[in-house]
């Protein structure tokens, strides 16, 4: 009876410690795989680090030069959802030999921060996200906004203010330069950036600001623009303008309620 329990014991202790360690051995393998793919993606961002307080697109041909095409497969999603500004220029698709940067000042700091989330593993999961599929469902975002930078830098930048009149005459029409598909989804960031503040006071654009307006298309601060239906946001102003209209006439209507009793 004892020689059988002694060969249970044997037995379940020998397997408890053959699934360990058989665990422990399985995951060697999986752990050196995943420190490999944090030390690329800290090579990455190492590159861009070099060039903080310059501008991202300074950093694009060592950053496509020293990374090869596997290594930027592997870490390119997860480092844009971390905040790394890739886009895709106006004319051309998504292409993992030339990857593109938008035009925004590197922070060193927030280049730190980004690694240490990689050192200590929050982001393994965001790793070997296919970056065709990613980008490629992300693309019609990205011809909005180049579509949006187009209309800033090829029409808004040439076109002058009436001063006299107060009206913004454009260079070219618009037909021209932009698809029906493009002249759609620029219609409302179209209409909001028809400002005087771009303009000085002899009606001249100001090209310090239209740069600046083009750096936050990029970056993604006219989206909400971009992405509204023209005859959505047209319905939108009409029921804001009727709203104003009636509250000034209720206004106007307790104003002189108020005068008369006054007068009386």
């Amino acid at each position: 009876m004892l020689t059988i329990i002694i060969s249970v014991l044997t037995a379940a202790i020998g397997g408890l410690i053959g699934t360990y360690f058989g665990a422990r051995f399985m995951r060697i393998p999986e752990e050196k795989n995943k420190k490999n793919i944090r030390e690329i993606a800290i090579k990455a961002l190492d590159i861009i680090a070099k060039y903080a307080k310059k501008s991202y697109r300074e950093a694009e041909n060592e950053f496509n030069n020293t990374l090869s095409i596997t290594e930027k497969r592997t870490v390119i999603v997860a480092l844009h959802k971390l905040g790394i500004p890739f886009g895709v220029p106006y004319n051309e698709l998504f292409n993992i030999k030339k990857i593109y940067f938008v035009d925004k000042e590197i922070d060193k700091e927030e280049i730190d921060g980004i690694i240490l989330q990689i050192n200590n593993g929050y982001c393994d999961n965001l790793f070997y996200l296919d970056p065709d599929t990613y980008f490629a469902s992300n693309y019609t975002l990205f011809a909005m906004r180049n579509a949006g930078k187009r209309y800033v830098s090829e029409i808004l930048s040439k076109s002058k203010v009436d001063v006299e009149k107060n009206i913004l005459i454009e260079p070219v029409d618009l037909g021209q330069v932009f698809s029906l598909g493009e002249f759609k989804a620029i219609q409302v960031l179209r209409d909001q950036v028809r400002d005087q503040m771009y303009f000085d006071k002899n009606g001249q654009p100001i090209q310090e600001k239209i740069n600046s307006l083009i750096r936050d298309i990029e970056l993604g601060l006219w989206d909400s623009y971009l992405m509204w239906n023209y005859e959505a946001y047209q319905n939108t102003r009409i029921q804001i303008q009727m709203g104003q209209l009636m509250n000034g006439m209720a206004t106007k209507q307790t104003s002189t309620s108020t005068q008369k009793v006054q007068i009386e």
